[in-house]
């Protein structure tokens, strides 16, 4: 046996020392249950909870909207502003046009909280122009001043209905703008400054976008999908060609799009004043017995790896390391958790996701028990904790867990601190040591 741990120790410094610095170590091609070999430790770690400032929060993959109360977290609130184009460039709505109806359509992708509560929501023209060489983040503020709806509404994201403007039923939020505005801002401006339409860039400098807002006390926040090609404003119109018309159907119809060739960005604001933790009371020598995450750059883990060092100079080969986060039990019983969880390294005022370790994805999954139900994240950490003993990676010995899609999820958990006396986080080492 002394043989086999010696020879398997001294191949493993041999390969270490001939490998190139890839950032690769092999790993990629070997079961990791294969890694889990020679003496299992736990390293004593700590975690806290901080908010996720500066979260960028441009082009999303979807759009967000409303607010809930958490009796954990406090209200969260989610708005979003996004740029309209012009479905053909120099439209000609012919002579005497007037607007009849618009419509705004919303394409449900999501939802988090009470989908059976009204819910209040307010649509205005920008004041800003969203800009492609700025970066807009949860904190930026939008403002309309034209209030184009002011309504609430029953969004039932689950049923399919029919609305007009569309063909085919579907699952859409359909608000009635006003009319007057378009017949201003669309149908008589295209005639009297035809400049403003002669291309979608200069169409972006006229016409700003839309901020779209929640109102009151909603009890959900949604997600609408700008991938959709029902994402768009339609409005009917007529013109005396049109009026004259007795065998079509006597209108027009124009479309301002939005899908993903426009510029949009969500923002979020947060009252943790009942909230049941404190961002700014947070141990973080001892650690807490209970951590939070939040989507929305609400709330992340902080897991303080700095008991590493006591290994430097340990003269033991990880084989094989991995951090397991227990979600608190019950905790997510009316609010759902992250599905999966995105380690991100610090490295002075840098954070970087922990991409480069197993082709990109060192895990991060809830994986839930199917004997007692239990639920726990689990990331593979081996390539890290290597490379930062070897003094290959100079990051900060700390891990932040954040939700994934974190700019366009609303989604929570409860997570067991290092102090929980039954099931705390925990860092699992597979050790050997060359003799």
């Amino acid at each position: 046996m002394r043989t086999f741990w010696f020879t398997l120790g001294f191949v493993a410094v041999l390969l270490s020392s001939c490998e190139r610095n890839t950032g690769e170590i092999g790993l990629d091609f070997v079961d990791q249950n294969a890694l889990k070999i020679g003496k299992l430790t736990s390293l004593p770690i700590t975690t806290t909870t901080e908010s996720f400032d500066s979260l960028v929060t441009m082009k999303p993959s979807y759009l967000m909207l409303g607010s809930y109360e958490d009796p954990i977290f406090g209200r969260a609130t989610a708005n979003f502003a996004t740029q309209y184009i012009l479905s053909t460039v120099n439209p000609d709505f012919g002579e005497n046009a007037t607007v009849d109806s618009v419509y705004m359509y919303l394409p449900f992708a999501g939802f988090y909280g009470d989908t059976s509560a009204d819910f209040g929501l307010r649509v205005s023209h920008l004041d800003q122009i969203i800009s492609s060489d700025s970066l807009y983040y949860a904190h930026s503020v939008f403002t309309g001043s034209s209030v184009l709806v002011d309504t609430v509404v029953q969004p039932k994201p689950a049923r399919k209905r029919i609305v007009q403007g569309i063909v085919a039923p579907n699952e859409v939020i359909g608000l009635h703008l006003d009319k007057d505005f378009f017949q201003t801002y669309i149908i008589d401006a295209s005639a009297a400054q035809p400049t403003d339409f002669e291309s979608n860039t200069a169409f972006l400098e006229y016409f700003r976008g839309l901020y779209v807002e929640g109102v009151g006390n909603n009890e959900a926040i949604y997600q609408f999908s700008p991938a959709d090609q029902d994402m768009r404003i339609r409005f009917y119109y007529t013109n005396d060609s049109l009026r004259a018309d007795t065998v079509g159907p006597g209108y027009g119809i124009y479309d301002l799009l939005a899908w993903n060739l426009v510029n949009s960005a969500n923002t979020f604001s947060f009252d943790r004043s009942q909230a049941t933790f404190d961002l700014d009371n947070q141990d973080s020598v001892a650690g807490e017995a209970t951590t939070y995450l939040q989507g929305m750059g609400g709330a992340i883990t902080v897991v303080n790896l700095e008991n590493l060092q006591n290994l430097a100079d340990s003269n033991y080969f990880i084989n094989y390391a991995e951090l397991r986060i227990p979600v608190r039990e019950g905790s997510a019983l009316e609010f759902a958790t992250p599905v999966k969880l995105n380690a991100f390294l610090v490295h002075g005022f840098q954070r970087r996701l922990m991409t480069n370790y197993l082709n990109g994805d060192p895990g991060g999954s809830l994986v839930i028990s199917p004997i007692l139900r239990d639920r726990a994240y689990t990331l593979d950490v081996t390539k890290f904790v290597q490379q930062w003993l070897n003094g290959k990676d100079t990051s900060d010995a700390k891990i932040l867990l954040v939700p994934d899609r974190m700019s366009s999820s609303a989604a929570r958990g409860v997570l067991n601190g290092n102090l929980d006396p039954m099931d705390p986080i925990r860092l699992d080492l597979y050790v050997t040591k060359p003799r």
